[in-house]
């Protein structure tokens, strides 16, 4: 089955809360030199924000995966040295870029090399994705950050974003808020909406294999955006201007030539 024609479900909830990761991170600020596991632990159940000690550790191990927190070991004389924990970043990072995408399951051959690291909040990073030694913002967010790129530096890499809205379901209240965050909340709505224009049409310049595969693909999901009520957050206005001379100006030729190579309909 070509990767694109795989059934997309929303996204199974999170398991780790933003929230929570921000209380792990003042507990260890408090603590100072004293973070070491037992003492957050201890912090955090009086607290109650956390009191397994498998989950604070799923907590940790984010947090220094996303820069947030740094560990040294002191050797206390036991097997397993003591790990002190201290706050190194305000703002965790995550990986973003076409290497990202990628892993997401961007249907396109990249460098491994087309990633960089940015800022993000507590909620990027309960979102973010641990693939192997990168820790890769969500599909969202990626999207988003690919979207913000491209108005700002003129990449040429929309197409890889109209690609995979037009063929994926996503989490689209986040996906949009965090659009309008990055003020290309305009520019992703009127993605959105040239898709649909153009999957919608009667008349097509492309193939009919790839316009009948995407158009049976987004249709698809747009009802079912419909269904749950969510079509209505992409009729809104949306935040900023950046990137709308840059969707207006994608033709029906490279909407639906990039969307059928990511349902693999199309070399």
């Amino acid at each position: 089955m070509p990767l694109g024609l795989i059934p997309q479900a929303f996204l199974v909830p999170r398991t780790l809360d933003p929230n929570k990761a921000r209380e792990v991170t003042k507990i260890v600020l408090r603590l100072d030199g004293a973070a070491s596991f037992r003492n957050i632990l201890r912090e955090a159940a009086e607290l109650g924000i956390l009191k397994e000690h498998k989950t604070l550790r799923r907590y940790l191990n984010l947090l220094v995966r996303g820069n947030v927190l740094r560990v040294r070991m002191l050797d206390v004389g036991s097997v397993y040295p003591k790990q002190i924990h201290s706050v190194k970043l305000k703002n965790p990072q995550v990986w973003v870029g076409l290497a990202v995408l990628r892993k997401h399951g961007l249907n396109w051959d990249v460098p491994d090399t087309e990633m960089h690291i940015v800022s993000t909040d507590f909620e990027g990073l309960t979102r973010s994705h641990d693939f192997d030694s990168v820790l890769g913002a969500s599909l969202e967010d990626s999207l988003i950050h690919e979207l913000y790129r491209d108005a700002k530096k003129n990449t040429g890499t929309s197409a890889f974003v109209i690609s995979v809205l037009a063929t994926k379901k996503l989490d689209l209240p986040y996906l949009l808020r965090r659009a309008d965050e990055m003020r290309v909340g305009r520019a992703t709505r009127l993605a959105f909406t040239r898709i649909l224009e153009v999957t919608s049409s009667r008349e097509t310049e492309v193939a009919a294999s790839i316009f009948l595969a995407v158009r049976t693909q987004f249709l698809n999901i747009v009802r079912q955006y419909t269904r749950s009520g969510l079509w209505k957050l992409v009729e809104r206005k949306g935040v900023g201007n950046l990137g709308l001379r840059m969707i207006r100006h994608l033709s029906e030729h490279d909407i639906m030539v990039a969307a059928g190579k990511q349902l693999g309909v199309t070399g």
